[in-house]
């Protein structure tokens, strides 16, 4: 008999909370409880070579550049509910969701790379129950229904032609206890979200939903955008980003409780392959990342073209290949925006001088006068301000600075002047809208540099529109 993988779609947020979130921290408290959480499944019969990962430290002391195969499947084995899919007609498993997870040797960024379930590609050989399968076309994710995560491995290796090291597989259960245990995660809609078949009900707006909300969130396709799974995907990365913004908050990482419960609830629901079943090759991972902020967190999509049937994607080769080869060299795809010692001011000039700029400010911050003394302060580094108001409501935790996209080069000069704020993109926004959060620390000044350029394309970038990238630190509203 098969063996069922566990079920999920988008539980992987667990496995990039854990790894990169849970950071500076010692995590020795009940290591025995969460490494008897974790199920262990060696895939070498499956790859057909013996799956050695990667020892995190060399014999120098040195940290060695990890990949980590992050995958989650639609399986509706063992649900009651058919809100998900009815378990009678929804059979077997299927990857509908896969991030290659690159960690980079000096451990300052990651690379997050989402693969469209639908990409059509050539299936390796595997060997699943003493059985040849594969080597026929069909989409990605029939690698992970026919092998499981070991043909998954495989072919995300055949296409690549990166090594991974590791790989997690979390089931939803998993997923929803994170959030939960998280306290919930703030999502941000340019437009009311109503799904009949999950019964998701989001206002316009940003909101802070549960486990099951968050659920619905992340799989929810045709009721939302335009209904494509690669519409999904960045719906899928804006949510990873807010999850690990609030698992990085020290709350989390200064409240004994709360930290174990959510290192309970990822590891609860989480199949890897042996390496990583140990809680203390899991532990020093994540203390290896320690020094890791959102911002050195950059999520893409596999580049991709249409394959001309209506329904499935193809790799684009050509833009894929640089993508796989920043990977290989070590070099990250989008520049880490790394803070000047002592300023909190980030390494990554602004090209836009402050009085260029005209900002509207709200007050979501819940103290009174917030925002006019915020205007003053940005009004006396230069920049136009066009009023000031209340927010839609006053418990804002983050401050955010709303943009549509031909504004994102004016918006980071607002963001050098808030430390700690994040860009929204919002096609609405014909002002730039600051909403002031309970975070919100001061104004510092800005100094813009007109002739600063983006790093070369054979580096690293500061976005990417091809590849949708972005960073963890960026709120983004689906």
């Amino acid at each position: 008999m098969r063996q069922r993988w566990p079920r999920t779609l988008l539980s992987i947020g667990a496995g990039i909370v854990l790894i990169l979130s849970l950071t500076g921290v010692a995590i020795d408290i009940a290591t025995s409880r969460l490494e008897g959480n974790i199920t262990a499944v060696d895939i070498s019969a499956t790859t057909g070579r013996d799956h050695v990962p990667v020892q995190l430290v060399d014999e120098a002391g040195n940290y060695q550049a990890t990949n980590v195969l992050l995958m989650g499947s639609d399986s509706r084995e063992g649900q009651t509910s058919k809100k998900y899919g009815d378990p009678d007609v929804y059979t077997g498993q299927r990857s509908d969701t896969t991030i290659l997870l690159h960690l980079s040797a000096d451990r300052s960024f990651a690379t997050a790379v989402s693969i469209p379930r639908d990409t059509w590609v050539m299936l390796p050989e595997c060997q699943a129950d003493g059985q040849t399968v594969g080597a026929f076309e069909a989409k990605f994710n029939t690698a992970f229904e026919i092998g499981g995560p070991g043909c998954t491995v495989k072919l995300v290796e055949q296409m690549t032609g990166i090594t991974v090291n590791n790989f997690a597989v979390v089931d939803f259960e998993g997923f929803k206890n994170v959030v939960n245990a998280l306290g919930g995660v703030e999502v941000c809609l340019t437009e009311p979200a109503s799904d009949p078949a999950s019964k998701l009900e989001l206002p316009a707006g940003t909101s802070v939903i549960d486990g099951e909300q968050a659920l619905s969130f992340v799989r929810a396709r045709k009721t939302l955008s335009d209904g494509s799974d690669l519409s999904r995907i960045k719906r899928q990365q804006a949510f990873l980003s807010s999850m690990i913004r609030e698992a990085s908050s020290t709350g989390l990482l200064l409240n004994p409780v709360k930290l174990y419960s959510t290192l309970d609830a990822a590891t609860s629901g989480l199949t890897t392959d042996p390496g990583l079943a140990n809680i203390d090759v899991l532990r020093d991972l994540a203390l290896s990342v320690r020094g890791m902020a959102p911002g050195d967190i950059a999520f893409l999509t596999m580049p991709w073209v249409e394959r001309g049937d209506g329904e499935n994607v193809l790799i684009d080769e050509a833009a894929a290949a640089p993508v796989w080869q920043s990977i290989a060299n070590d070099v990250p795809w989008i520049k880490p925006k790394k803070a000047s010692p002592g300023t909190g001011q980030s390494e990554s000039k602004v090209t836009v001088q402050p009085g260029e700029v005209t900002v509207q400010i709200l007050n979501g911050s819940g103290v009174s006068g917030r925002a006019a003394e915020v205007a003053a302060a940005l009004e006396a580094q230069g920049f136009i301000i066009a009023g000031v108001g209340d927010a839609d409501r006053a418990d804002y935790t983050v401050t955010e600075i709303r943009h549509d996209a031909a504004s994102a080069e004016a918006a980071r000069t607002v963001l050098a002047a808030l430390p700690g704020a994040s860009t929204v993109a919002d096609i609405n926004a014909s002002t730039i809208t600051i909403v002031i959060g309970t975070s919100y620390a001061g104004v510092e000044s800005v100094v813009a540099d007109p002739d600063a350029g983006t790093p070369d394309s054979s580096t690293a970038r500061e976005e990417d529109e091809i590849t949708a990238a972005t960073t963890a630190d960026k709120v983004r509203c689906a």
